[in-house]
């Protein structure tokens, strides 16, 4: 008889909406270096706002630092 293991790594990664969440994240961050220059300004700024968005609530589901944190900012 075999024993079970417990799945590995964070439980936050295991979790299916989490794991969407940081495919749509990384092509939103992708998206952002690739339509800059082929967009206006202000939707440039929404398209890096949005994809700020992600980050912070995967940091928080992840139970990583935010990204404003990482980067010597403030929460």
């Amino acid at each position: 008889m075999t024993a079970r293991r417990k799945p590995g790594g964070h439980p936050a990664k295991q979790d299916p909406d989490v794991a969407k969440l940081f495919r749509t994240m990384r092509a939103t961050v992708e998206l952002v270096k690739d339509l800059k220059g082929k967009v206006s300004d202000e939707a440039d700024v929404n398209l890096r706002a949005a994809a700020l968005g992600m980050m912070h609530t995967y940091a928080e589901l992840a139970g990583l630092p935010a990204p404003t944190e990482i980067l010597g900012g403030t929460k």
